[in-house]
């Protein structure tokens, strides 16, 4: 199950900082909610699963300012700690119009490896300051340079929920960006257009999909080898993701939702 449960919230950042003229100025959500996925890893087989992933929102303040606070945790299963347990827990601070990043923390423990790591974006100087500790390795402190409409790793997962897909067109490539282990990558998200998702739970689903360009590292495959499935409601929650790996594939599905802005699946 190793780093599983990480790779589902890696997935849904790649669907991240969006320079385009379709982001809607008004937030799909409000303070109050939250979103738990289970997901699921393809092991000799068979679908197994690994553990779950939430996602919530609240206010806060950051140096005075009021912002939204974005926590993402993830989590095995207690059936497979005796293997390997995950705990992480990402935070992000943002301003609450536009979403433009203050500060990004992620608290990582996978088995015997952890890190912490602490991110400001001084957007008036146009740079980052990260500290990170990785194990009994020496903290590490970097500047590194923040380029225009770039956002931390977290808060992108919501900003890509502001697109308005029915403006896209099959086929059509939307640029991103994502700031992560001190670099800023230029990808983008490729529409495919609408489909209907069959949940478990709620039946045939209308969804917008689409498929970001990933990067290739200790999980993912480089390519568009990922499809996201997002509810084509005001909500734009994404309900389905599968993806291929570099060992085998991975998914994941929407568990349960509360305080939702808008009732889920209305138009």
């Amino acid at each position: 199950m190793q780093t599983k449960v990480k790779a589902f919230l890696l997935s849904l950042v790649s669907v991240c900082c969006i320079q385009w003229k379709a982001v809607s100025q008004e937030l799909p959500f409000e303070p109050g909610e939250s979103l738990t996925y289970a997901v699921y890893y393809y092991l000799m087989g068979v679908w197994v699963g690994a553990g779950d992933v939430t996602f919530s929102v609240k206010e806060d303040e950051f140096m005075n300012k009021p912002c939204l606070h974005f926590t993402g945790e993830g989590k095995t299963h207690p059936r497979y700690e005796w293997f390997y347990t995950v705990r992480d827990t990402y935070e992000a601070y943002a301003d609450a119009q536009d979403l433009s990043p203050y500060r990004f923390k992620r608290d990582i423990n996978e088995g015997s490896f952890y890190m912490k790591e602490d991110c400001i974006f001084d957007q008036r100087r146009d740079r980052v300051i990260s500290v990170l500790k990785v194990k009994e390795n020496p903290i590490r402190v970097d500047t590194s340079d923040l380029e225009d409409n770039t956002f931390d790793v977290l808060s992108l997962i919501y900003q890509a929920r502001r697109i308005d897909f029915d403006k896209a067109k099959p086929g059509e490539k939307i640029p991103i960006k994502m700031f992560i282990d001190r670099e800023t990558h230029d990808l983008f998200i490729r529409y495919q257009g609408v489909e209907i998702y069959n949940h478990d739970e709620y039946g045939e689903v209308a969804c917008h999909v689409f498929s970001p360009l990933l990067v290739q590292g200790t999980i993912f495959k480089e390519g568009e080898g990922m499809k996201v499935y997002v509810t084509k409601d005001k909500n734009l929650i994404p309900i389905y993701v599968e993806s291929e790996i570099r060992v085998g594939s991975i998914r994941a599905k929407l568990k349960s939702t509360k305080n939702l802005k808008y009732p889920l699946f209305q138009n």
